[in-house]
């Protein structure tokens, strides 16, 4: 299963859906960082207030929709934890970087 595949199953959808490719959903991640005040979803805040503002419209499959929008857009799920500082995610992403 390719990186993007496992991103969307997580967000609950089981194939990746009619016009979507990797590069589209870094633009969607960008689009809605934007959106909600950030210059990327790499920021701090991201994750929080995209799960904010999407459950609305996609209720408990917003935290995945959204873990995989970051996820995608810094080529790795090592940014993960509650408790990790910015410092700490960023040396985890670059030691584990998606292939």
């Amino acid at each position: 299963m390719k990186l993007w595949q496992q991103y969307l199953k997580e967000a609950g959808f089981e194939s990746k859906p009619k016009g979507w490719t990797e590069k589209s959903v870094k633009k969607s991640g960008k689009t809605l960082a934007k959106t909600l005040g950030f210059d990327s979803p790499k920021d701090k805040g991201f994750f929080d207030k995209c799960v904010e503002r999407m459950s609305k419209h996609m209720g408990s499959g917003a935290k995945g929709y959204c873990a995989s929008l970051k996820s995608e857009y810094v080529d790795s799920t090592y940014w993960r934890g509650k408790n990790k500082t910015k410092k700490q995610a960023n040396i985890d992403i670059k030691k584990h970087k998606n292939v």
